[in-house]
């Protein structure tokens, strides 16, 4: 048995000399692997970060079966735009927000979903209106271009009036913040 290592990247040649649970964890770790389909997804997502802001803002659907690394793409498209710290504003710039359509969806989880997604603070009494401000007050504190929803598709999950409720919101939010 060969102990060439030359085939191996620095990066790994470091781990050898490693013990087994930091070894172990490295391989566990989440991994970008590159193919074309994600490529085109993600240039197409790069533009989005770089539209100029309007009233009509385009807007992209990624579909596929389940396991096909569509949440994958998210997670690479959010790593690969993060948010910054500017220290002479105080504020914290979020160029993409990333949120999860979960259960049953409706105007108030949709509002409490990008709240959270921004760290802001919940009263548990508050009314809708009160969570759309605070919501749309803080996308545009933040700056945020890009509103990713993974598992959009749970909005079926609602009757036919849930479903326009959510979808409208989404427009309203569009309109709302790219301004």
């Amino acid at each position: 048995m060969s102990t060439d290592n030359v085939h191996l990247t620095q990066a790994a040649k470091d781990l050898l000399g490693e013990p087994d649970i930091v070894r172990v964890r490295a391989l566990q770790a989440r991994r970008w692997i590159f193919y074309p389909r994600a490529k085109q997804a993600l240039d197409r997502l790069n533009l989005l970060v770089g539209h100029p802001r309007g009233t009509r803002m385009p807007s992209v659907a990624i579909y596929g079966d389940s396991g096909m690394g569509k949440t994958m793409i998210m997670e690479k498209f959010c790593d690969n735009n993060p948010s910054r710290f500017d220290p002479t504003t105080g504020v914290q710039a979020m160029p993409v927000l990333a949120i999860e359509m979960t259960g049953k969806p409706g105007e108030r989880r949709l509002y409490a979903e990008i709240l959270a997604a921004l760290g802001a603070p919940q009263a548990p009494r508050a009314d809708i209106v009160q969570m759309e401000q605070a919501a749309l007050r803080l996308l545009k504190t933040v700056g945020v271009q890009v509103l990713v929803i993974d598992e959009v598709h749970n909005i079926l999950a609602g009757s036919y009036r849930e479903q326009r409720v959510v979808l409208n919101t989404l427009r309203f939010l569009m309109i709302r913040c790219s301004g």
